[in-house]
Formats: C-alpha cells, structure tokens, sequence
C-alpha cells in the first residue's frame, strides 16, 4: 500500500530546493524567540525542505537536528548536511529524549497528525523540552479568510486550528504559557507595505461581519498564526 508520505517532497512542493523567501520569513518571525545560547540543543519537527534548519544555522546554532516520517524529507535533508532521524511513530520517537531539548519546533506540522494521535504526540514533546525549554507551534489558521485553502490546499492535512482550538489542546496535554501571533509573510518593502494597509481594510470588514452575525471573534486574522509555549 502507498503510504501518502513516500514521496512527500516531490508532490507537496515545486521545485527542489530551498525556498529562500520561507527562510527570511522565519528569520523575521521567530528570531526574537531563539535561545540565547548557540549552542542550545534544538529539535526541528517535520523539516520539509529544510528551512528552518537552514534559519538557525545561519544564525550560529550547532546543535540542531531532526526528524520527519517521508524518507525522501530524510534524504533531502541529510543531503543539504543537517542531522535527521526517519521515524514513523513520533511518540515512540520522542520517549527516548525526556528533557533533553531546549527548543522544539513544529512549522506546519501538527495539521498533518490525526486528532486521535495529537495529544499523545504533544504531550512526547513537553516531556521531550528541558524545564525552562521552548516551543514554537506553527499552523494554518482556519479563523482566516483563507482558512479553506490553507485546509484543504495540501492532501495529507489531517486537522485545522483557530487560536482558540490550538491553545485548547495545548493546555489539555499541560502547557501553561502560551501566546499566539499572526505569522508575517510581508517585508519592508513598498508593495508589502501597500498590501499590508489594503489587508487591515479587508480584516476591518470581516470583523466587523463577524460581530454582526454573532460569530465568535478571534483577534488574529493572518492566513497563518503560531504559537509560543513555555514549558
């Protein structure tokens, strides 16, 4: 039987490389986060093409690793220099390094875990972080006017979040410190700026929608969020 990760790469993305743009954007997101310590031991959940990996060694982080279910993510990877580990079972592989990571990051990674399977593989990783260790959670977020292309844009996704439905799970399996963003994909550059107002326009109305129908509202409207947890 094909089991839908064997060649994630190549039916997931275009093209073969990195996608540099991914990595500046991770850089301008998540760099106020980083342990001050370079050599902070670091785990990277679910690596992709590698982005992240290539973000923190950019930055003079050493001891980063990681791991992923697709042998061809595994391939890809260890072909670019960067340590990683096939596993198919993420809680089995997690049992293994209690309190060992400083920081544990999952970029586009839990939508794919089915809910039957979610809390024990996060309750892995809180045990798997050192006791002042951290988190960075990162998902689609389905409060968005997007939220149905970012659900149903990738085949494998399994679940969707709102900052309300992620914190509640993250809470369920013991973290207590958790603060959620909206991920930026803008720049400093004048057409991001532009786009940036004509955005805040277009939330303004949504919002404004939402509270006329009653809906429940949500403070983060950006096509992706991603939360900050404490262990």
């Amino acid at each position: 039987m094909t089991n839908q990760y064997d060649n994630y790469l190549a039916a997931a993305f275009e093209g073969e490389g990195q996608y540099e743009p991914k990595i500046k954007q991770f850089f301008n997101n998540y760099y106020r986060f980083f342990p001050k310590e370079k050599t902070a031991r670091i785990l990277d959940i679910g690596p992709g093409r590698g982005e992240m990996l290539t973000c923190l060694a950019n930055q003079g982080f050493s001891n980063i690793e990681s791991v992923d279910i697709s042998e061809s993510v595994v391939k890809f990877v260890s072909q670019l220099g960067y340590k990683i580990s096939k596993s198919d079972d993420l809680e089995i592989f997690l049992s293994s390094y209690s309190d060992t990571f400083d920081m544990i990051t999952m970029c586009d990674v839990v939508e794919h875990i089915p809910k039957n399977q979610i809390l024990g593989v996060m309750e892995a990783v809180r045990k798997s972080l050192k006791d002042a260790g951290l988190l960075i959670v990162q998902v689609p977020n389905m409060q968005s006017v997007t939220a149905n292309i970012f659900r149903y844009d990738d085949f494998t996704h399994e679940m969707g979040y709102t900052e309300r439905s992620l914190t509640q799970m993250l809470k369920i399996v013991g973290f207590s410190t958790i603060t959620n963003y909206g991920f930026e994909f803008f720049d400093n550059k004048l057409s991001s700026k532009i786009k940036s107002v004509l955005r805040s326009c277009l939330w303004l109305c949504v919002k404004i929608i939402r509270k006329i129908n009653g809906t429940m509202p949500h403070r983060i409207m950006h096509p992706v969020f991603f939360a900050i947890v404490k262990k």
